[in-house]
């Protein structure tokens, strides 16, 4: 029997669409059972030595890498492609660069030099474009009798210079530095007595964000403990602060509310804000905004608390199994992550606070942070 040449072009074209179906549906179910392309990642560091890479979306740990120091403090950032890792650690002296799929080491500073022994206190950031690594240094002279105490600085790192970088550029800097962060701009944000904006350029640098020296006679002077660099995931630099908050008359603190509040600085463009969120009621060690959710504030060390930031009221409690320093969320703020202190990193349900599951490090994790971001499969 023949068919007409017509019918065999419409036949063929059936079987080669149906052929395109199958192959899609075998594609889209390959995807469904290995999971998605991209997803996030928590990382942070542990004792004696190691980089923790968490998978967020199967909730384990999938890569643990050795650095060539002590893991003290393991303050860590990210490259914004999400391949490299750079972590403060060797006892506040020396930053390594880690790419997280082969754990190679691909860069490595040496601050201290000569009779100059260099510290840098949980200031580590990397600019925008991930070319240049940023550290705020503390620096002393080693004399017969005694430390010489020296002008502190920026120092500017080429990531591109590979090991044992020496810096390219140095500024002097404001004392009492312990975070930083840089912006979309390029500027550099130094979080000490007030947050500080520099231009990495030329070292000029002015106050963001005044806070030790806002003069304010409805409060007291403003007292900020923070070594844990956070925000990522909402692109701000954000750190607490507490105060008394006088009722009547100006330094009267029989007659005054203690209060939460934060400074945050926005990454995309440079604006900042700060505002009371709550009262103080327990001692907290670092707080965040939930992605998604920006008027719902987090802070945690022995309870885990939610505030509502309009009302300056605390909304939810949870008692903790142990410390924790750090808070962090998933990129989409459906995760809630506790880490520090000990060896483990608490999941929890962004809603409903119920904790999800613990995931274990080989030690623990003492005053590092954790970074949250997004990046294709490991």
């Amino acid at each position: 029997m023949s068919i007409p040449v017509r019918a065999c072009g419409a036949l063929l074209a059936i079987l080669l669409l149906l052929g395109a179906c199958s192959k899609e549906a075998t594609d889209a179910g390959a995807a469904s059972s290995e999971g998605p392309s991209t997803r996030d990642y928590l990382v942070t560091v542990s004792r004696p030595n190691l980089l923790n890479v968490i998978d967020l979306h199967d909730k384990t740990l999938v890569r643990q890498c050795e650095l060539p120091g002590l893991a003290a403090p393991g303050t860590l950032v990210m490259s914004p492609d999400g391949n490299i890792a750079y972590t403060l650690v060797d006892a506040f002296g020396d930053v390594f660069g880690i790419a997280l799929d082969s754990c190679e080491l691909v860069f490595s500073t040496q601050q201290s030099q000569g009779d100059v022994r260099v510290k840098s206190i949980g200031s580590l950031a990397i600019s925008p474009d991930g070319g240049e690594i940023y550290t705020h240094q503390n620096r002393v002279q080693l004399q017969r009798d005694r430390y010489q105490l020296q002008t502190p600085q920026v120092a500017v790192f080429d990531t591109s210079a590979g090991l044992k970088a020496q810096p390219i550029r140095s500024f002097d800097a404001p004392r009492q530095v312990t975070i930083m962060a840089t912006d979309a701009k390029g500027s550099l944000y130094l979080g000490g007595p007030d947050i500080y904006r520099m231009d990495v350029s030329t070292g000029d640098y002015e106050i963001a964000l005044a806070s030790r020296s806002l003069e304010d006679p409805a409060y007291s002077q403003r007292d900020v403990l923070t070594v844990w660099p956070l925000g990522e995931v909402n692109n701000e630099l954000i750190r607490m602060y507490s105060a008394a908050r006088y009722r009547g008359e100006s330094g009267d603190l029989d007659n005054a509310d203690w209060i939460w509040g934060y400074e945050v600085v926005n990454l995309i463009t440079g604006e900042t804000e700060d505002r009371d969120f709550g009262p103080l009621e327990v001692v907290l060690f670092t707080g965040m905004r939930r992605p998604g959710h920006l008027d719902k504030m987090y802070g945690v060390l022995t309870q885990l608390k939610e505030f509502d930031v309009d009302s300056q009221t605390v909304t939810r409690t949870i008692e903790l199994e142990h410390t924790y320093y750090c808070i962090n969320f998933s990129t989409d703020g459906s995760l809630l992550l506790l880490s520090g202190a000990l060896s483990d990193v608490a999941v929890y349900d962004a809603n409903t606070l119920e904790k999800i599951t613990n995931i274990q490090l080989s030690g623990d994790m003492g005053m590092a942070n954790s970074y949250v971001f997004n990046r294709r499969t490991l």
